[in-house]
């Protein structure tokens, strides 16, 4: 088996069918689709079973509910492929896409990690296009750098060799579970290459955890982040490492206002905190 396309299922009765179809519309011969219904409370289970019957390239997998990353791991059990992608099961595939990156990891077997364009926030006024330049990066260090990786660590609009998930899994238990697993990823070393073609539509969610984050989940987040630094051994006097630095300052400052809590100890940083909350305070009177 050439690829496996994992798609986690929890409660999707109304966008699987469309997230499924424009998969297996461009689906290589030499490829599966592996559905897994993590306890869904709506009829996703009965859709995903339906689904498997239509397409023999579909298989179907059903357990207790566990979240997100759990879900992706027992996905990556259940694969065959020598290459995995993982697909949200209320986003979407343009076409071509597995034709064209598929192409190209096979024509550089050196490449363990292909990524290419990802629209976020598809169907929403906050939309944008994420493009990357054509580039087999030297080390995972560079791309981390000069992509800046940390603001498209979604696990979602790459494919990988499945060699890669022999150590490396998705954290169960851990909102913003991408970076985590994406700089535990890099930290292996892997060799990564960006690509202009192929295109992964990722929908806003109104009850997603991007729109709807409360202070202990933005911690959650800062935690990822400053994990990720560390394990890229980012440099934040650089240009880039800076801009990294400055997301997290920003994701401190929202912590500190509404938990008083410090966890980015660096100079200055609860200095920041407290002025910044008494000039909110300030200026709001």
């Amino acid at each position: 088996m050439r690829l496996s396309v994992i798609i986690p299922c929890y409660n999707v009765a109304d966008t699987l069918q469309r997230c499924v179809q424009s998969v297996l519309s461009q689906l290589p011969w030499d490829a599966e689709v592996i559905l897994v219904d993590d306890g869904s409370t709506d009829a996703t289970g009965l859709l995903a079973e339906r689904i498997g019957a239509e397409n023999g390239a579909v298989r179907v997998f059903h357990k207790s509910n566990s979240g997100l990353s759990d879900t992706r791991n027992f996905g990556i059990a259940q694969a065959d492929g020598d290459y995995l992608m993982f697909v949200d099961s209320d986003d979407e595939m343009t076409v071509p896409t597995f034709s064209p990156v598929l192409r190209f990891m096979l024509n550089h077997p050196e490449v363990d990690v292909a990524e290419f364009p990802i629209c976020v926030h598809y169907g929403h006024t906050s939309e944008y296009l994420q493009n990357f330049p054509e580039k087999i990066w030297s080390s995972a260090r560079e791309y981390w750098l000069k992509t800046e990786a940390w603001g498209h660590t979604y696990a979602v609009n790459k494919i990988y060799k499945r060699l890669l998930f022999q150590e490396t899994r998705f954290p169960k238990g851990r909102l913003f579970e991408d970076i985590w697993f994406y700089s535990e990823l890099l930290s292996k070393q892997p060799r990564v290459a960006t690509l202009s073609c192929g295109q992964y539509l990722y929908y806003w969610n109104e009850k997603g955890i991007t729109v709807n984050a409360d202070a202990d989940d933005l911690q959650q987040l800062l935690e990822g982040q400053m994990r990720a630094a560390q394990l890229m051994e980012t440099d934040f006097l650089s240009f880039h490492g800076w801009r990294l630095y400055r997301s997290m300052l920003y994701r401190q400052i929202d912590i500190y206002r509404a938990t008083g809590k410090i966890l980015l100890h660096y100079p200055f940083v609860e200095l920041i905190c407290i002025l910044h909350k008494k000039f909110r305070k300030t200026t709001s009177q």
